[in-house]
């Protein structure tokens, strides 16, 4: 197996890892999973940096409160494309449903992120909404049910 191959595994279990940690709403091990500084990017927004750690956690209380009000109860991954870009830098597009707590769709989201590896941890350096009918890096289709 290449070392591409390998990163590209890595970063993917490191998505879903991740994931499952947001839907634990764990803020701790979420904040873990971040660079410090990072920045997210959106296109109403423009770049919105996060210097530190003490940021990071006043901002998410706040994002996971707007988001569980709007009916959030869990997101699933449908699709996770990871691109190694170095050995210690990658890019992964993923595709995310947001569910209600009785099953119902809320939204479907997809997402870039830019990882750097820390020491033996992948940790996020950037993410950016990727808004419909735009299909982001490598032009990858949405799923079917969009």
């Amino acid at each position: 197996m290449s070392d591409n191959d390998n990163i590209a595994r890595e970063l993917e279990s490191f998505y879903r890892r991740y994931i499952e940690i947001f839907n634990r709403q764990d803020s701790d091990r979420l904040i873990e999973c971040f660079t410090h500084p990072y920045a997210a990017v959106s296109g109403s927004r423009g770049l919105m940096p996060v210097a530190t750690i003490d940021e990071h956690r006043k901002s998410f209380l706040p994002a996971m409160e707007a988001l569980r009000n709007r009916g959030w109860a869990r997101s699933a991954i449908d699709a996770v494309m990871a691109w190694p870009l170095s050995e210690q830098l990658g890019m992964i597009v993923s595709d995310v449903t947001r569910y209600r707590a009785d099953g119902a769709v809320l939204e479907s989201v997809r997402a870039c992120y830019t990882l750097c590896r820390d020491r033996a941890s992948w940790r996020i350096a950037t993410f950016v909404e990727i808004s419909p009918p735009f299909q982001g890096p490598g032009d990858i289709s949405y799923p079917s049910r969009r």
